[in-house]
């Protein structure tokens, strides 16, 4: 069975950009992502057609994780904890739910209690 991370939406637009760090830590893995981040990769502004499409086929191979009341009630406990915005507690309430490690470059889920965070390195 393939090992498998939450990734958050930095994490996905480092992989499109070709990071090799990224690209070597989720490779042969399974990626799971909250439906947030899903909406986020197609929500980017002035991109072509031709790039639209590559991000439609990776957002196919990752499972993504809905909203459920479960998620919305880690969320709410997530936002007021830490200084996560609500997005952001969305998401990782969505990977504690989930019950796998979070990938990210955003250093404010280092506050997030309840599953691993998995850093990525500033650029």
């Amino acid at each position: 069975m393939k090992e498998r991370l939450f990734c958050d939406t930095n994490a996905l637009i480092r992989l499109l950009e070709g990071d090799a760090l990224v690209s070597a830590l989720l490779a042969e893995k399974r990626i799971y992502i909250s439906a947030i981040t899903e909406m986020e990769m197609q929500c980017k502004p002035n991109i072509k057609a031709s790039e639209r499409a590559i991000i439609r086929d990776l957002l196919s191979y990752c499972i993504i994780v809905d909203l459920t009341d479960a998620i919305k009630d880690r969320a709410i406990k997530v936002r007021l904890s830490t200084r996560l915005k609500l997005m952001d507690a969305i998401v990782g309430a969505s990977a504690i739910e989930a019950g796998l490690p979070l990938v990210t470059a955003d250093e404010k889920f280092s506050s997030l209690r309840g599953t691993d965070v998995i850093m990525l390195p500033q650029r």
